[in-house]
């Protein structure tokens, strides 16, 4: 039976859920659990799979979705043990930094606390928990109602990440998607520097490497240098276009074009697709 192709979906349970094609890249999984690094910074162009690869890692690890789901079944990560003893056992934020544009740095914000508001609606149940203490309840009310400020947004993430080990006793996993969009949008106007500022303040916080984080994944378009964004975390792996290991996780190898057009009935297409 030919699969159809999964056109603009990004969403690995709707491809699995819909049965589309899907080019397994769950071996992804298992490097990232093997290395035991702290937080990778994954850098490659648009269309190369990197929010799919966050959505899959979400399916696996976020513990909101039942064990016994059938997502994984037949690929690689099934075949391995070690990684079974992680499925959905862990909180995981899953946060993308898209349609955060705007001509001013007061938009900006402002389109930051609605998506970090709708982020937080995910989390409801934790403004009542009585794990947590009545500050962390008051703040994290104050980012679900939008009523925060500007220091209060750059630590947002760290602050759920916390309530989240607090609530479950279990470390986070931090999934960000397109970290680089919003400096990318900024660049060549007046308030660049400010966002540069608060995306600053919030990837340090929430990746420093403290007691709440399992590990984390960002993805990106472009690498932005250390110095500029990222100082004070010495536990980041940088990983874009030239690095060896992950490099068939991301885009397509000759042999799964080759079997992508094969199991369209087009073999004879796999030149002219290699030529795109």
């Amino acid at each position: 039976m030919t699969r159809a192709l999964p056109i603009g979906v990004q969403d690995f349970k709707e491809i699995r859920d819909s049965d589309y094609l899907y080019v397994d890249k769950s071996d992804m999984i298992s490097q990232i659990l093997s290395e035991g690094v702290a937080v990778y910074q994954f850098t490659r162009p648009r269309r190369f799979g990197k929010s799919l690869n966050l959505s899959m890692l979400d399916a696996f690890f976020n513990l909101k979705y039942p064990k016994d789901n059938k997502w994984f079944d037949g690929l690689k990560v099934s075949e391995c043990k070690e990684c079974q003893e992680h499925k959905n056992a862990y909180p995981v934020i899953y946060f993308d930094f898209k349609d955060l544009d705007a001509n001013s740095y007061e938009l900006f914000l402002k389109r930051l606390s609605i998506k970090l508001s709708n982020l937080f609606m995910q989390y409801e149940y934790l403004e009542t928990s009585e794990k947590v203490n009545r500050v962390q309840r008051s703040r994290f009310d104050a980012i679900y109602s939008g009523t925060t400020d500007e220091s209060e947004l750059m630590n947002a993430i760290d602050l759920l990440a916390t309530m989240l080990r607090i609530h479950h006793d279990k470390k986070v996993i931090i999934l960000l998607d397109e970290y680089d969009n919003p400096m990318h949008n900024a660049y060549g106007k007046v308030f660049h520097k400010d966002i540069v500022d608060v995306m600053k303040g919030i990837l340090s916080s929430v990746l420093k490497g403290d007691e709440s984080l399992m590990f984390g994944v960002i993805t990106g378009v472009m690498q932005i240098s250390k110095e500029n964004i990222f100082s004070g975390l010495n536990n980041l792996e940088v990983n874009n276009i030239f690095s060896k290991d992950f490099d068939e996780m991301f885009g397509f190898t000759d042999d799964e074009v080759r079997a992508i057009c094969e199991e369209h009935g087009h073999p004879e297409k796999y030149d002219e697709a290699r030529e795109w």
